[in-house]
């Protein structure tokens, strides 16, 4: 647990402490991504540490997106297995059919619209092995749907390697985030389904457990992983799954239970609800509505789960964090929700990312 307002160990290994070549797995769920899965694909093919298996896992999105999967692995003559769904089940559910299929010392789970430096699998595998590491993490380089960038996702992290409580408060407090294609993992700390196969929004709290489960997490401070940002994606539409943002919430309150107490508890609770629920949900239900879309029960339930779950009480601790954002937040969706949501519809659209 980490106490009073101390940064996060470090922990910094003076020499290698493995050499061995670690095995790589590549997880790739495929949904509608008919656009991008040859690009995602020549970013596997081009990787620096050789990808020594590549799992597809077809979650029957209805395009040719599989069949493009396929025919562009067989040219290059990559062996590839195939793991096929019954019916669209999710992105967890299409992780874990992937994990049971794959024979790796390292696991990495790719999104089939995203892209990485070719560098990416030796930094992050070297990671793991440098630094005795059980999980590596590295930033995100954002890019649009054509592939420009577009910045970076987070700021600085600390380079080295921190406990896994370490890299939970990180996560919690914003500082990394829960993409799963920006980590690579020790098959031991997955099991057997290591993703939330219930709902949406599953990669914080899982990623969260795996790294309870580790001894260590190698920080990578380079952008390596490109995450394509999609008006289409989970974040940033509305539907039955979006509700699963609360469910989302309490568990990771549990989470935090678990690496935390008294004070420093509630300050990290509070600070998360407001970035990574809060405020997701209702901007996303004030700006279909804005928009009209359809959804209308789906929308008043993120309104008014967003409303009940906010409080005056907040605004002042939420200030003395420097979370202004946040306090302005629960100050307008409580007194004035309408006008906040007015301001709100005018101003440039905002990504979440949990």
């Amino acid at each position: 647990m980490l106490n009073g307002d101390r940064s996060t160990p470090t922990i910094h290994l003076s020499e290698h402490v493995g050499t061995e070549r670690l095995s790589l797995s590549v997880v790739i769920p495929i949904h509608r991504s008919e656009r991008y899965i040859r690009e995602c694909l020549d970013a596997v093919l081009a990787q620096e540490h050789p990808v020594d298996q590549v799992v597809l896992v077809d979650d029957l999105g209805g395009d040719r997106s599989i069949e493009i999967a396929v025919e562009v692995l067989t040219a290059a003559r990559v062996d590839h297995t195939v793991v096929r769904q019954d019916r669209n089940r999710g992105a967890g559910c299409a992780r874990n059919a992937g994990v049971a299929a794959a024979s790796g010392q390292v696991v990495w789970f790719f999104d089939s619209d995203d892209l990485a430096d070719p560098a990416f699998t030796r930094i992050m595998v070297d990671a793991l092995t440098d630094l005795d590491a059980d999980v590596a993490a590295c930033r995100t380089a954002l890019v649009g749907p054509d592939g420009r960038a577009r910045g970076v996702l987070e700021d600085a992290a600390p380079n080295g390697a921190v406990t896994g409580s370490g890299f939970v408060e990180l996560l919690v407090t914003g500082t990394v985030k829960a993409l799963p294609g920006g980590h690579v993992f020790r098959r031991d700390v997955l099991g057997a389904a290591p993703w939330d196969e219930r709902r949406a929004y599953e990669d914080m709290v899982a990623t969260a457990r795996m790294a309870l489960r580790s001894d260590r997490v190698a920080m990578v401070g380079v952008a390596l992983y490109r995450y394509r940002q999609r008006a289409d994606s989970v974040s940033r539409t509305v539907n039955g799954h979006t509700l699963g943002l609360f469910e989302m919430g309490d568990e990771m309150s549990e989470v935090i239970d678990t690496i935390a107490a008294g004070r420093r508890r509630r300050r990290l609770r509070r600070r998360f609800a407001y970035r990574e629920v809060l405020i997701p949900a209702a901007h996303m239900a004030m700006r279909a509505r804005h928009d009209g879309a359809a959804g209308g029960e789906v929308i008043d339930g993120l309104l008014v789960g967003a409303r009940e779950r906010s409080s005056l009480r907040d605004v002042v601790p939420l200030l003395a964090d420097r979370q202004v954002r946040s306090a302005v937040f629960a100050a307008g969706i409580v007194l004035t929700p309408n006008l906040y949501s007015r301001i709100l519809c005018r101003r440039p659209d905002h990504v979440h990312l949990g």
